[in-house]
């Protein structure tokens, strides 16, 4: 059994499976915490490069007082969950082999801003633009999975996930909104 030193103690892991490009998990005996990754020199990645954008991120919501977790998410049909009362972020490990873990985490972050400061979630009012075709996929999306009363907060959050500059735009509502 590995012991993985954290900020809060310790972290330990049963045994996991590698690979030379991504971590698998086989098991954990207790929930492997996102932000040793994105915050901690020297933590092993387990073949997850994380950006530096994503670390500055991962930072940023640490200050704000979220609590980034990589395990799945308690709804089991989501690759990303934001508890806004609790203000723990989920991203499920999946997100890192489907190749879809930056988008997951930036979107998540994306409803971290939006909680702030009442914890209720509100659109920020970013004016984003897309590929008329990515707005469609988006509106199918929103149609499909979620309720009209929460079109506005997921489609801004899908909307970021595509910018280029996301990351930056979502450290600067957090920092301003928190």
């Amino acid at each position: 059994m590995e012991v993985i030193p954290s900020i809060s103690g310790e972290i330990l892991v049963e045994q996991c499976l590698f690979s030379s490009t991504m971590w698998k998990p086989f098991s954990f005996r207790r929930t492997f915490v996102l932000s040793l990754l994105l915050l901690l020199p020297g933590t092993p990645s387990f073949g997850l490069e994380v950006p530096a954008d994503l670390k500055a991120l991962g930072n940023t919501l640490n200050q704000a007082g979220f609590k980034v977790l990589f395990e799945q998410p308690p709804r089991k049909d989501s690759y990303g969950l934001i508890n806004t009362r609790q203000k723990t972020i989920w991203i499920a490990p999946i997100t890192v082999e489907m190749g879809i873990f930056r988008s997951t985490y930036i979107h998540e972050a994306v409803h971290a801003a939006q909680s702030c400061p009442t914890g209720k979630l509100t659109p920020i009012g970013w004016d984003l633009k897309v590929d008329p075709a990515v707005s469609l996929a988006i509106k199918s999306i929103l149609y499909r999975n979620y309720k009209p009363a929460l079109f506005d907060i997921e489609r801004e959050a899908f909307l970021m996930q595509g910018q280029t500059d996301a990351v930056k735009q979502v450290i600067s509502a957090i920092q301003e909104r928190c």
